[in-house]
């Protein structure tokens, strides 16, 4: 008996208007979806810790797994990059941000000594360039294409 290939997973840190919007779209796609956040008030779509607990979890994604980030606060948002970034093991990280957002992380993630090619595996901002739309609904769906795409191409 051979077991159907697992689905892959995907972490979302941060259940706000964004991350609920990424883990109602990514529930009808071939993904295990898993959302966790540091307010109490989503706890009916979100696993919710500390965020300490959060960054940590970040840091024990294995590999294969996706991570999109769009917690409460950019601060918090950094903390979890740099663990999904230091660990290594995945196959796709991405944060909800400005360019103004992205460089300031980048920034931050520099001066903390990660690596320039640990940096460079973040994508920061997230989505189809072309789709423009700031709606929730209108982000997620352009981040699930990039994502994927991203997919398509480990299948191929």
């Amino acid at each position: 008996m051979t077991l159907p290939p697992r689905r892959p997973r995907l972490a979302i840190f941060g259940a706000g208007p964004a991350g609920s919007a990424f883990a109602r779209q990514f529930a009808l796609l071939p993904f295990e979806v898993e959302a966790y956040d540091t307010r109490p008030h989503n706890a009916d779509h979100a696993t919710i810790l500390t965020e300490d607990e959060l960054v940590e979890v970040a840091g024990c994604l294995d590999a294969g797994d996706y991570a999109l980030i769009a917690s409460a606060s950019h601060e918090l948002d950094g903390r979890v990059a740099q663990a999904v970034l230091s660990a290594g093991r995945f196959r796709y990280c991405g944060m909800i941000g400005s360019r103004k957002k992205r460089d300031e992380i980048l920034a931050s993630l520099t001066a903390a000594g990660l690596p320039a090619d640990q940096i460079a595996r973040l994508q920061c901002p997230i989505g189809i360039p072309e789709l423009h739309g700031r709606a929730p609904e209108v982000i997620a769906v352009s981040v699930a294409a990039q994502v994927l795409q991203v997919l398509q191409d480990d299948e191929d």
